[in-house]
């Protein structure tokens, strides 16, 4: 009787003692951060709870924090909350060191960080909410917190939004080809990605400097662009040193990734996000073997291949966690352009179990879209997307990645393309036309491209303007990333194609060449082209090889059209080539948008490519990289210099008078004899004027292209040929001056295309 009596009592004061503190409730709540927001700012809520002990804080099964935000106009607004650490960011680390100390190309990827860079603080208000107000007015929230079988809603809160000149969330332009803010405002992306290759057993500064620094870069030379990925060396919420769905471990990479946000609002740079790549789950020689390392992977046993990441129903709920967590904490930003479900996704297997098996691009595609349409029930506010990396190959048999790219779930496509070839900006065309045939509707980006070559020889080219580059400056060109630069901007692609790699851009080797991005910027801006109706043009591809060109199995005519294309009966054909624009020699290249009123494009010297350049290529002890790395020829003379030479355009919507300009391409450039140093723009002397012909057939004559030295002239230029209205009659009882012969464009029979055979079959 005693022993009960006492258990009774036991169980009474136990009960005493913890019921309250089982009581779900909101112990605190308050604005934390900045001060009252304006229209589109974010608003950060802190919460502190009381609970029974939460096992995940990351698992919405567990527990559930967010708010309703009820707008001026009546509005119901749901934003999801999040768990959060706080940290101190060491103010006196030394700088990051680099591999020795006479380097100046690498950052020492091995060296020990400074154990003060990121220190984890005590965070009274662990529950965050994030939230940009659409309206200025006066708003109020409440709060509804849930956890297992317990809830709690608070009271009405109420705060004020100033206004504020913010275009909103980027959408896609009624055209279908191009993007625009919410306001209407053209949007077109010019950037590339800033991916740091981080190093995934621990956490540095070098992904955060490296993305910081890119953004900044970026910004500072009119870009309003930038890619990075979520892998797990840099900023992923899952990585090999935590259980799967839990993100306690790597905290302080989205810490860092807060300021980056934050940053690129600042700057106006639009973030394109994904939120995994095939590297975090491959299991093969060419990308890597970091499918044994996922914590997903340690859940499902050592004997499950890669598909199951995308196959399992556990792996799906993980992910679409992760997709949760990463719209809480960063979806309330418009600074977030979208967000891509995973880079390249059909990379991920061998030779045994891969993207082609029977199945298997189903399943990846079905994942694919399952992951953005629970991501839009969150944030419906961003643009989604994914992207394939071989998936269009006649390499690899089975079916391609078009039923993907046609899933109305994608709003738009992208491509990663590499190449060397000397033909390689009418491949690009190629790619941008074929995803407009293919996929009406959904902008284009080729989201990676650079120079590739078996084994990843990379190169460092050169030009002829080095005295200009501080020392130690090895490379003082990227002429692959300018030349696809403007190529790009005018072959109908939805935005400037992204340049991969960000080591060489950003790099202490290289000449900066980030400053590429302000030329073209100051050439688009304030044109209204991507707005009008405007069509495509390019020169025809004229069907010869360079002399370091990829291999093309089955040969395409002249390597006109990517590697991969010129297959069976099923692939594209050389029919997708743009053409519309003809120049008077070959060795001429025109790729142009226009309008009714107006022509805006690039003109280019072919022979201005890597090859044709001083460069170099390495590896210098793989012997196959030594094919490539002749490091020849190294003088002006191997850009033979075209003067002279014509472009026509037939079939001009408005027939009579245009003003035509040439603008400069490159940064750090005189735009006349003698003149101070540009970063771009318009080159007066070779301002003129000309007339269509009688047929509706505009041509002019091209400024000499010469290889870069002697100010203005260059290998290519920017051109913009603007509609005039006829002049005014001259009054009655003045005698009309006469128009002096001389400027007077010769108009030339433009030239024929070459003739194209059709590839045999495979």
């Amino acid at each position: 009787m005693k022993l009960l009596l006492y258990f009774i009592l036991c169980v009474w004061l136990s009960g005493l003692a913890s019921g309250p503190a089982l009581a779900l409730r909101i112990t605190e709540h308050r604005r934390v951060g900045a001060p009252p927001p304006t229209r589109l700012q974010k608003l950060e809520l802190g919460l502190a709870l009381a609970t029974a002990p939460v096992q995940n804080p990351y698992d919405p099964a567990e527990i559930t924090v967010g708010a309703e935000f009820t707008s001026p106009s009546g509005v119901v607004h749901r934003a999801v909350g999040f768990w959060y650490q706080d940290f101190r960011r060491c103010t006196t680390c030394a700088p990051f060191p680099r591999q020795s100390v006479t380097d100046t190309c690498t950052y020492c990827t091995t060296c020990p960080e400074d154990p003060r860079y990121l220190v984890p603080v005590p965070t009274r208000l662990p529950w965050r909410i994030r939230f940009a107000p659409p309206e200025a007015g006066r708003w109020s929230y409440r709060l509804l917190v849930r956890h297992l079988d317990s809830s709690t809603v608070s009271a009405p809160t109420y705060f004020t939004v100033a206004a504020a000149d913010n275009p909103g969330f980027v959408r896609v332009h009624p055209n279908g080809r191009n993007f625009a803010f919410a306001d209407g405002r053209i949007f077109f992306p010019l950037g590339m990605n800033v991916v740091n290759n981080g190093v995934e057993d621990r956490y540095t500064r070098l992904p955060y400097q490296d993305v910081r620094d890119g953004i900044r870069k970026i910004a500072d030379n009119g870009g309003n662009f930038a890619r990075l990925m979520l892998m797990p060396g840099q900023f992923s919420p899952e990585g090999s040193d935590g259980p799967a769905g839990r993100y306690d471990t790597r905290q302080n990479r989205a810490y860092d990734l807060d300021a980056l946000v934050e940053q690129a609002a600042r700057r106006r740079v639009y973030l394109q996000i994904a939120l995994s790549s095939v590297t975090d789950i491959s299991d093969n020689g060419e990308v890597g073997q970091a499918w044994e390392r996922h914590p997903y992977r340690q859940r499902l046993g050592s004997d499950a291949p890669p598909i199951r990441f995308f196959t399992d129903s556990v792996s799906r709920q993980l992910f679409r966690q992760r997709i949760r967590y990463v719209v809480a904490r960063w979806g309330y930003s418009p600074a977030i352009f979208g967000l891509e479900m995973m880079n390249e996704a059909d990379l991920f297997g061998g030779s045994a179990d891969n993207f082609w098996n029977p199945g298997n691009s189903a399943r990846v595609g079905s994942w694919v879209r399952e992951m953005i349409a629970y991501a839009r029930t969150l944030a419906p506010q961003y643009l989604y997307t994914s992207s394939l990396g071989y998936a269009f190959s006649g390499d690899y048999p089975g079916p391609d990645g078009k039923p993907l790219y046609q899933a109305p779930e994608l709003d738009f496509v992208q491509d990663h393309y590499y190449s060397s070839d000397l033909n390689v900006e009418h491949q690009r065309a190629y790619l941008a036309r074929r995803a407009g045939v293919h996929f009406p509707g959904k902008p284009y980006q080729l989201a990676e491209f650079g120079l590739g070559i078996e084994k990843q020889c990379w190169y460092g080219s050169s030009n002829f303007t080095a005295p200009r580059y501080p020392p130690g400056v090895r490379y003082h060109d990227l002429i692959e990333m300018h030349n696809t630069l403007w190529s790009s901007a005018f072959n109908g692609s939805g935005g400037a194609a992204l340049y991969w790699w960000a080591n060489q851009v950003f790099g202490l080797c290289y000449g900066g060449q980030y400053h590429y991005f302000k030329p073209l910027q100051l050439f688009l801006a304030g044109s209204p082209i991507f707005s009008e109706d405007y069509e495509v043009l390019a020169s025809a591809c004229p069907g010869t090889a360079g002399p370091k060109d990829t291999p093309h199995t089955p040969t395409t005519p002249g390597n006109c059209v990517p590697v991969w294309a010129g297959g069976g009966p099923v692939k594209d054909t050389v029919s997708l080539e743009p053409g519309g624009a003809f120049t008077s020699d070959a060795r001429l290249e025109v790729f142009a948008l226009r309008s009714p009123a107006r022509v805006l494009g690039w003109v280019h010297n072919r022979a201005s490519y890597w090859y044709q350049l001083p460069h170099q290529a390495g590896s210098f002890t793989d012997t196959s990289c030594l094919l490539f790395n002749d490091n020849q020829p190294s003088t002006p003379d191997s850009i033979p210099s075209l003067v002279g030479q014509t472009v026509s355009l037939p079939g001009m919507a408005r027939p009579g008078r245009y003003r035509l300009e040439f603008f400069s391409t490159y940064p750090f450039y005189a735009l006349s004899a003698g003149g101070p140093v540009a970063q771009g723009g318009r080159i007066t002397q070779f301002t003129t004027e000309v007339r269509t012909d009688a047929a509706g057939q505009l041509t002019f004559t091209v400024p000499p292209l010469r290889p870069l030295g002697r100010p203005p002239f260059a290998p290519d230029y920017g051109f913009r040929a603007t509609w005039l209205p006829d002049e005014a009659p001259k009054p009655l009882g003045r005698p009309a001056a006469a128009k002096p012969a001389a400027g007077k464009p010769t108009v030339r029979k433009p030239a024929t295309r070459p003739a194209v055979r059709k590839p045999a079959g495979r």
